[in-house]
Order: structure tokens, then sequence, then C-alpha cells
């Protein structure tokens, strides 16, 4: 069901003219401005570097209003963070709004409607938060997302994505939504931590493991390399065969 929605959102993105498409580019390594100031759901003004308090987060840009993928991406992430080990106390989980209109009452519905999927125990690593003066929008602008506002609908056409954020603001990954697993979130935490979460198994994990930016999946290197090698050895007797046929017919 994740990957139909994730396609269908594509479907459509991609049906909208060139001149107005959003685009998503985001780059690893890239630093978000950590002074920008945002409002959480109880109104108050904390800046981005606050809010992260020290602690890696995943953080989704979208918009409280909307009717499609944010709130199911929302959704899914709360219920995965709860199939992992992490203490929810170690991370931060932001949506940061992109529209200068909504308010800390809009940001306020949207943490209650994930309350059930994050559990009351994940619930408090989680801020919705907004901005009146496109704090928020700059900073999907420096992740590498941009989005189009359809005015006659009253909905932002925009990329969405799971990025992992380190403590000071810099994106460590960056997961496709409702594409990834509660490992793939584990371990884009752990990543992002800087050493600083996850267990030896994870750790280790990590230094023979690739990023599969095709799948949004953390790929084990070796199996990457198995697949290398067993195409290889199909190549090489495919050839043999080959030569040895030629060999015959002449």
């Amino acid at each position: 069901m994740r990957s139909l929605l994730a396609a269908l959102c594509l479907f459509v993105a991609g049906a909208a003219p060139a001149a107005e498409r959003p685009t998503f580019d985001p780059k690893l390594g890239a630093q978000l401005t950590l002074d920008r100031e945002l409002i959480d759901a109880s109104g108050r003004k904390l800046t981005l570097g606050e809010t992260l308090g020290g602690h890696p987060a995943l953080v989704i840009f979208g918009y409280d209003r909307c009717p499609n993928l944010c709130g199911v991406t929302q959704q899914a992430v709360a219920s995965d963070l709860n199939k992992t080990s992490l203490r929810p106390a170690d991370y931060r989980a932001l949506f940061i709004s992109i529209d200068p209109e909504e308010t800390p009452a809009d940001a306020a519905t949207a943490q209650d409607d994930i309350a059930s999927a994050a559990g009351p125990a994940g619930l408090p690593a989680w801020r919705f938060l907004t901005s009146s003066d496109g704090a928020g929008a700059a900073l999907a602008s420096e992740a590498g997302i941009t989005f189009d506002r359809r005015k006659g609908i009253d909905q932002f056409v925009h990329p969405i994505a799971v990025i992992a954020l380190t403590p000071s603001g810099r994106i460590s990954q960056v997961l496709p939504a409702l594409t990834f697993t509660p490992r793939d979130l584990k371990l884009a935490l752990v990543e992002a931590s800087e050493n600083r979460l996850g267990s030896i198994a994870d750790h280790v994990f990590l230094l023979c493991a690739g990023f599969d930016s095709s799948k949004g999946q953390y790929t084990p290197a070796i199996w990457a390399a198995l697949k290398v090698a067993s195409l290889a050895t199909l190549l090489g007797l495919g050839a043999t065969v080959l030569w040895q046929s030629w060999g015959r017919t002449r």
C-alpha cells in the first residue's frame, strides 16, 4: 500500500507542467540554518537548533492540512519508530510546515492525529512546527526541496521524504517516503547520531553496509559484492561456452 501511494504521488507530480514541477535534490552533508525560528504546537518559539537540542532527528517537510501523503508518511514513521529499540528520548521526529499560513492550532491537530500511531512513549519525540515568516519553507529549500502552491485547489504540490539530521543540523541520509522499514529509520538515526546511539551490532552493520538509493534502504555491501561476483561468474561461464562452441565450428 505504501508503494502504491508513493507511485501515485509521483504520477501526479509528473503530470504537472514542467515549469511548475517541484524539485527534490537533497545533498548529503548540507547544513540547515540552526537559528531559523519555528513555532511548536503549543505556540512556543524555538530555533531549529533549540528544537534539536543536541539530538539526531528525522525530518519531514510538508504541511499540516495536506490531504495526501503527509499524514500517511507521519503515521508510517511513527508506527515504525515504535518497532525499533531506540529510546524516543534520544532522538527527535520533526514535521516542519512549508505553509506560512498554518498556525500552532494546525500543528496541534496534526500532532493529535498521530498520537495513536506514536503511542504514549513515542509521542514526546515529535515536534510539529510552523512559521509565519516562511522559515519552514526556507529550511525545505536548504534541504533541496521546492514546492508549488496550487491556489485553485488550495494545496501544495511537493516531494516528500524522511531526512535524517545530525545534532548539528547536517543532512546525513535521505529516505524516500513510504519505502523505508523500521530498520532503515533506526540505522538512519544511528548514523546521524555520530556514534551516540545504537548497539555495537548496529555500528558494525553500518560499517559493512551501503545505502541503496534506488530502494531507499540500507543494504549490506557483502550482499552487493556477492551479486556482482555471481553476475561475473555467469558472464564468464557464458563466454566460455560461446568460445568452446566457436572452436568446434571452425
